[in-house]
C-alpha cells in the first residue's frame, strides 16, 4: 500500500535522501508522475526542501499543448514552481525522446540537487525483461537503479518497491486528475509490447510474476554494487592519463591490466568509461578490446564502436571521440620563462623547471618557443647533433596520431634551432612541468 509515511520511510530512510536543499519532478501529467508530484508536495509541508516539476512537450501528440497546460495548472494548484519545453526531435523513438528530456532536466538542474521519477516496480521488471531480450547482461537487466549519480546531481526514483495498482490506488484514493498518453497503446513500441502482451502472460503463469522480476533486477543491482567496488579498488592500481586537450583522449594502462583476468578487466574497463561518461561497449566490442591488450594491435590500428575511437600504444589503451580533428598548434614565444606560459586556450599551464632557468641563464637563446613539428627547422640536439624528428617523437613516447600538432619546446641560437622536449602532459621531462587550469 502507497501513503504518504511509507513514502516518506523509502525516501529519508532507505534512500537516505535530505529533508533539505532542492528536488526536481520529471512531470509528463500521467499518472506514476503524478502522484509522485502529489506525495513530493504533500512532504513539503513538513520539509524544507525546495519542489520544482518538470515538464517536456516532446512535441509527437496533437493534443501535447494541452497537456503542458495541464501539467501546470496542476502545479498552481499545488503551489508547485513549474518549469516546461518543447523540443523537436529527428525521430519518435523513445530513446530519441528519452535522450532530449534527460538533455533538458540536466540543463535545469542545480549542483547537488536530485531529479526524481516515477518509475515503479512493473516499470522496473519491463526493464529487465526489455533488456533481456536484448541479451543485455548483469548490469543492463539491474537497470532502473533506486539511486545513481546524474552528471552534478543525483537521480531517484523512491517508487521502485510500489506496484502499479498501489499507484493507482493512491492516485483514485486522492481524487488525482491525470493525462492518458494514448502512445502508451501502441504496441508498435517494445516497452508497450511487453507491457500489453508479455506481462500478463506472465501474471497468468503467476500472479507475483511482476514482483519477482522486479526482485530480481533488485538482486542483480547489489551484486553490480559490490562489481563497482572491485572495479574501483582496481582501479587504483592501474595508472591512466587525465583527458588530453589535443585528442580529447583519456588512457588507461594495458600493461597494468594484465596481471587481472580477462573478466576483472572487462569489469574495470565498463566501470572506468561509464565514470568518465564515454561509450559504454557492447559485448562483441567489449572482447575486441579485452583480445587487443591481450595481443595489442600496431599503432596505427583503430577500434571504432558509435562514435568512438580506441587505440593501443607503448602500454596505453586510449579512448577519444572518432574523428576528432587534432588542435592546431603554430608557435609560441616564451618571452619570460619566469612566468608559467597558457596553451591551448588557457587549459595546461606550462612551468619551466629549474633546469631550464639553468639552460636559459647559460645559453642566452635567441628565442624560446614552442612549436608543432613542422615549424622546427633544421633541429638539433642538445649535445650538437642533426635529429629525425619523427624518430625522436616516436623515442619519446608520443602516440602518432599527436605528432603533427604537439608543442615541442626549443630554443634558437645563431639560427640553430635546438630541441629539448616534447611538452606532453602524459610524459615525463627534466625542462618543464604542466598542470591542468581548474
Amino acid at each position: 500500500m502507497l501513503n504518504i509515511d511509507r513514502f516518506a520511510d523509502a525516501l529519508f530512510n532507505e534512500l537516505k535522501l535530505p529533508d533539505n536543499g532542492t528536488y526536481y519532478i520529471a512531470f509528463s501529467g500521467g499518472v506514476d508522475s503524478t502522484v509522485l508530484l502529489h506525495l513530493m508536495s504533500s512532504l513539503q509541508k513538513d520539509q524544507a526542501f525546495k519542489l520544482v516539476a518538470l515538464h517536456v512537450d516532446h512535441n509527437l501528440q496533437t493534443d501535447s499543448h494541452r497537456w503542458s497546460a495541464h501539467c501546470k495548472n496542476v502545479c498552481a494548484d499545488l503551489g508547485v514552481d513549474f518549469k516546461s519545453t518543447k523540443v523537436n526531435l529527428d525521430s519518435s523513438s523513445e530513446s530519441t525522446a528519452r535522450s532530449a528530456r534527460y538533455q533538458w532536466m540536466r540543463e535545469q538542474i542545480e549542483p547537488g540537487s536530485i531529479l526524481m521519477t516515477a518509475h515503479h516496480q512493473q516499470d522496473r521488471a519491463e526493464t529487465f525483461l526489455f533488456n533481456l531480450m536484448r541479451g543485455a547482461g548483469s548490469a543492463g537487466l539491474s537497470s532502473l537503479r533506486p539511486l545513481r549519480p546524474f552528471y552534478n546531481a543525483r537521480l531517484a526514483r523512491p517508487l521502485l518497491e510500489f506496484s502499479k495498482n498501489d499507484v493507482l490506488q493512491y492516485a483514485q484514493d486522492q481524487n488525482l486528475q491525470w493525462i492518458e498518453d494514448p502512445s502508451n497503446e501502441d504496441t508498435a513500441y517494445s516497452r508497450n509490447d511487453i507491457r500489453k502482451n508479455v506481462v500478463p502472460t506472465l501474471v497468468d503463469y503467476r500472479q507475483d510474476a511482476v514482483r519477482n522480476v522486479a526482485r530480481a533486477a533488485a538482486n542483480l543491482e547489489r551484486e553490480n554494487a559490490l562489481m563497482r567496488e572491485v572495479a574501483i579498488a582496481d582501479l587504483v592500481e592501474v595508472r591512466e592519463h587525465p583527458k588530453h586537450p589535443q585528442d580529447q583522449s583519456h588512457a588507461l594502462c594495458t600493461d597494468d591490466l594484465v596481471f587481472f583476468s580477462p573478466a576483472r578487466q572487462a569489469n574495470l574497463i565498463r566501470f572506468w568509461l561509464y565514470s568518465l561518461e564515454l561509450h559504454t561497449p557492447s559485448q562483441r566490442f567489449l572482447e575486441k578490446i579485452l583480445a587487443a591488450i591481450d595481443t595489442p594491435p600496431s599503432a596505427t590500428a583503430v577500434l571504432q564502436e558509435e562514435g568512438f575511437q580506441f587505440r593501443f600504444y607503448k602500454g596505453f589503451m586510449y579512448v577519444m571521440p572518432a574523428g576528432h580533428m587534432e588542435t592546431a598548434f603554430d608557435c609560441i614565444e616564451w618571452q619570460n620563462p619566469d612566468h608559467p606560459l597558457g596553451l591551448f586556450s588557457d587549459k595546461i599551464h606550462v612551468d619551466a623547471k629549474p633546469k631550464l632557468h639553468e639552460l636559459v641563464n647559460l645559453h642566452k637563446p635567441d628565442a624560446l618557443r614552442l612549436s608543432a613539428r613542422e615549424h622546427v627547422l633544421n633541429p638539433q640536439a642538445l649535445q650538437g647533433h642533426s635529429l629525425n624528428l619523427k624518430k625522436w617523437m616516436q623515442d619519446a613516447g608520443v602516440p602518432p596520431w599527436r605528432r603533427q600538432s604537439l608543442p615541442i619546446l626549443n630554443y634558437v641560437k645563431k639560427n640553430t634551432t635546438v630541441v629539448l622536449t616534447p611538452v606532453d602532459q602524459s610524459l615525463h621531462n627534466d625542462w618543464v612541468s604542466l598542470h591542468c587550469a581548474v
